[in-house]
């Protein structure tokens, strides 16, 4: 099964807004059995290839002419909003609008106009309509670079791909149903009945803006710290000055206490302080050296250091994502 995920520069720029890359779409694409996924801009002719999927991504108006290469016709609606001859259209949400499927007989392709748009939330109902409805296969959603994933794995971002082959035994493994990491994390919450607080220095907002991503955050989300200077920690979190003093902000004893202050019975708090660069770094703690601690509601506080490659950009988003990872993994451990 060959698909072409064809978008727009539109359609790249809502994807980005969205916090998407195309290597999402195109996991997604596999786990509802496409054997292969190229990806093309539609201002290029590289898509018009042959292909058993087209999935289209683009300004209503770009998706119509593409209706129109396929041989489709235009047709007012009844509310005198244009449509497609014959095809009734589906819904979408966030926000409302229609897109459209169709099979170009007599040949087996078949074609998905999705409208700009929040596309990853509804995702399950225009896959169903490629793959008839098939169960999705595994997909493995892997916080390691991409240079350590094996053959056939698909990139996703920085520090995360998918694969569809299971991971050894004690591999990482962030979940198995190719969902978002913040997606994971709240459905992880959501099973516990807890909210989640955020200390952040390095990543600056990071986890909070990511999770607050999906629709009913605000049923998991309760709170969020920047504290990226020194004196911000002792202010707002309480953290002792001394203990800046003597261990340094990157530290595990500082993310400890930062994830401390802000857990309690009804609340989680992850904590992150790193050097991301590109300067300040120095032997004993190098760019990229990242610490992240969860604080649980039982008390406890569980913390690990991580050295991540890569740009300023690029290791604050390594970061976010195994900072869920710590997190996702002691709620499963612990329900």
């Amino acid at each position: 099964m060959r698909a072409q995920l064809v978008l727009s520069e539109s359609g790249l720029a809502s994807l980005f807004a969205a916090g998407l890359t195309p290597g999402w779409l195109k996991a997604w694409l596999q786990a509802a059995g496409a054997q292969s996924v190229d990806v093309c801009m539609l201002e290029q002719e590289a898509w018009k290839r042959a292909a058993d999927w087209f999935v289209f991504f683009a300004s209503e108006a770009e998706l119509f002419r593409v209706a129109l290469h396929f041989g489709r016709r235009l047709q007012a609606r009844d509310d005198g909003s244009p449509g497609l001859l014959g095809i009734s259209p589906f819904v979408l949400d966030n926000p409302s609008r229609h897109a459209w499927y169709f099979r170009n007989t007599p040949s087996p392709t078949r074609v998905l106009l999705l409208p700009l748009g929040d596309i990853a939330g509804d995702r399950q109902r225009w896959l169903a309509l490629l793959n008839d409805n098939q169960p999705l296969m595994p997909l493995y959603i892997v916080p390691q670079e991409a240079s350590e994933a094996p053959a056939g794995a698909c990139p996703l971002e920085a520090g995360l791909y998918a694969t569809a082959i299971a991971p050894p035994d004690g591999a990482a493994v962030l979940n198995d149903g190719g969902y978002l990491p913040e997606e994971w994390l709240m459905q992880a919450l959501n099973r516990r009945g807890l909210m989640a607080r955020f200390a952040e220095s390095c990543t600056a907002g990071g986890l909070s803006e990511r999770l607050s991503r999906q629709p009913g955050s605000s049923g998991v989300l309760d709170s969020a710290w920047v504290v990226y200077s020194n004196e911000a920690k002792v202010h707002l979190l309480g953290v002792p000055a001394s203990l800046i003093e003597k261990h340094g902000a990157v530290s595990r004893e500082v993310v400890e206490a930062m994830a401390k202050s802000g857990s309690d019975a009804d609340h989680t708090c992850v904590s992150v302080s790193g050097i991301a660069g590109p300067s300040g770094g120095s032997d004993a703690k190098p760019v990229g050296t990242v610490w992240i601690a969860a604080g649980l509601p039982d008390g406890s506080v569980h913390s690990v250091c991580h050295q991540f490659p890569g740009s300023r950009a690029e290791v604050r988003n390594r970061a976010v994502i195994h900072a869920f990872h710590l997190l996702c993994g002691l709620l499963l451990k612990t329900a």
